[in-house]
This record gives C-alpha cells, structure tokens and sequence, in this order.
C-alpha cells in the first residue's frame, strides 16, 4: 500500500475510534445473550461474522431456541435489515473506481456506524481514496464487532444465575428505539422503557411473536403520537 493509500486508510480507522467502543459494548451484550439461549461459541461467531448486524442477530438468538419459528427470525432480519439496501445505494457512487468484486466485499461491512462516518467524510471530501478509507473504517470496527461476541460469550459462562432472566429484554427495548429512532432523545428512553415493562405480556398473549409485534406496535404508536403532537402544538 502507497504513502497516500495508507494516510486514507489510517484516516479512517481514527474516525471511526468511538465506533470500535460502541460495537463492544453490544456485541458483549449479545454474547451474554447468545449464551443464555444455549448457542455454541462457533455458532455465535459465524452468526457475526455472517450477519454483522446486532439489530438482525438479536432477534434470532431469541427465537432460535423456540422451535417451528423460522419465519418470525426471517421477516424480523428482513425487515430489520433493508435499510443496508438504502445505504450501499448511497455509497455506490463513491465507489466507481472500485471492481464490481471489491465493492461485493466492502458491502458485507457496511453497517450503520460505518455508513454513517464514511457518507458524511465523502459528502465533505469525495475523492479516490474514498473505498480505503471505508475500508479503514469498517475494517477494525468489524474485528471489534467479533471480539466483543466472543468476550461477551465467555463471560457469560461466568454471570450469576438468574441474570440470564433479564437479557430477554434487551432485543425489544433495542429494536423499539431502532423503530422510533425519529423520536427526540428523551422521549425514545421513555419509549424504550415501555417496551421492557410491556415485553412479557405481549409475549404471553402472543408466543413467539409477541417480542417482535410489542417493538412494533410500541415504536409505531410512539412515532405517531410525536406527529400528533407537534401538529397540535401551537408552536407548530
């Protein structure tokens, strides 16, 4: 690699330093997860290597162990996972230099985070480093997104018992802020809060699916009643 490929590629895997923290953090989450659900170590990996999407992976690991619920953990990833669509569209111009094969690769690390720093930097400064410089973002926030699975899976080996009671939560409440990420600030903790309280009871009305419909009914009726209100306000 050339002086100037390397300062891009370098360029990048410092932006994306608070990337690298955040990707642990859930990824360790979802290791204790994956645990707790009774998933080999191997599975969980290559799961993450794989999806490389905690949004996608975290209801799958909470459906996996109940069985005939395949189509529940497909229309959840699907849905879940068509905003990568919209972004590598996004990133596609910026790539035009790029072999059809080299683009394929880079497209398995396209995630929100790597999205999100490398569109902003192209917006300011497009240029043919641009595929290096993703490559520098997506890279090492990639390694992170693995070794944060396979740390958090360890651990979980070690948690007390009982604790496991409560990772059942952690999906929902991720997947309503996810769906309500339109909200203001304080208002989506409020609605992620709301779905930890009301999980368990959609889910016993509800089996199986009762997880996926309580994130989607929480976020849509919070959504809406953030357009009411700002329609109605006199401000407005």
């Amino acid at each position: 690699m050339n002086p100037e490929r390397f300062a891009s590629f370098w360029e990048g895997v410092r932006a994306a330093a608070p990337v690298y923290v955040g990707f642990f953090a859930i990824t360790f989450t979802l290791g204790i997860a994956a645990h707790a659900k009774g998933l080999a170590s191997g599975e969980l990996l290559l799961m993450s290597a794989v999806v490389f999407a905690a949004p996608a992976q975290f209801p799958a690991i909470e459906l996996l162990p109940l069985g005939g619920q395949a189509l529940q953990i497909l229309l959840s990833t699907f849905f879940i996972n068509l905003r990568f669509a919209i972004m590598s569209f996004a990133l596609a111009p910026h790539f035009k230099r790029v072999r059809t094969a080299g683009v394929s690769l880079g497209a398995q690390f396209i995630s929100i985070s790597t999205f999100s720093i490398s569109f902003l930097r192209f917006q300011r400064k497009s240029a043919h480093d641009n595929f290096i410089y993703f490559l520098g973002v997506a890279i090492p926030s990639y390694a992170c997104y693995l070794v944060g699975t396979v740390v958090g899976y360890h651990f979980g080996v070690r948690i007390p018992e009982g604790f496991e009671a409560g990772i059942q939560f952690i999906f929902p409440a991720y997947l309503t802020a996810l769906l309500a990420a339109e909200l203001r600030e304080r208002r989506t903790i409020m609605v992620v809060g709301v779905a930890f309280l009301t999980t368990p009871v959609a889910e016993r009305l509800v089996p199986g699916w009762g997880l996926i419909l309580n994130a989607v009914v929480v976020a849509t009726t919070a959504v809406g009643l953030e357009a009411w209100w700002e329609n109605t306000s006199p401000s407005s």
